[in-house]
């Protein structure tokens, strides 16, 4: 309401400005002149809160797609982080098999990562086949999966 009532009042001083300046200007040229300007003004004076108004909405529709933006940038990172855990635990798991192979055993091996300082690491190993301790040996020393977070499941 507050808005209104201060346009109103710009608008009737605006009007009060400009008839006065109509009426101590000389006949002629110079007056029409004067009416014009008078006249561009007062339309201005009157369109002004049409600015105001679409530089709020463009003010809320900046923070709406800034907000927008952020959620956005947020779900690519996510999926990004898990594309890479992903990645690390499929490569992972065929070096484990790959391994076990040298080793003379044969597994199949499921990883889980947790991530460490941003980095993923390897967390629990799941081991479908015959037990080696070659290869339980290998994951504690060289991955740092420790014994405890080994399991092996045994095929009948």
């Amino acid at each position: 309401m507050a808005f209104v009532r201060q346009w109103l009042l710009g608008v009737v001083a605006c009007a009060l400005l400009v008839s006065v300046a109509d009426q101590i200007c000389p006949d002629g040229t110079t007056r029409k002149l004067v009416r014009f300007t008078g006249g561009l003004l007062l339309l201005l004076t009157m369109l002004l809160p049409l600015k105001r108004l679409q530089t709020e909405a463009r003010a809320t529709d900046a923070d709406g797609y800034c907000e927008e933006v952020a959620r956005l940038e947020q779900e690519l990172s996510e999926e990004r982080e898990n594309t890479l855990r992903r990645g690390i635990a499929s490569e992972l798991e065929a070096y484990i098999e790959d391994k076990a192979e040298a080793l003379g055993a044969t597994v199949c091996a499921e990883a889980e990562l947790e991530t460490h300082g941003g980095v993923p690491l390897p967390e629990r190993v799941t081991l479908r086949g015959a037990y080696s301790e070659a290869l339980s040996e290998f994951l504690a020393s060289e991955l740092g999966v420790a014994k405890e977070k080994q399991v092996w499941i045994e095929n009948n």
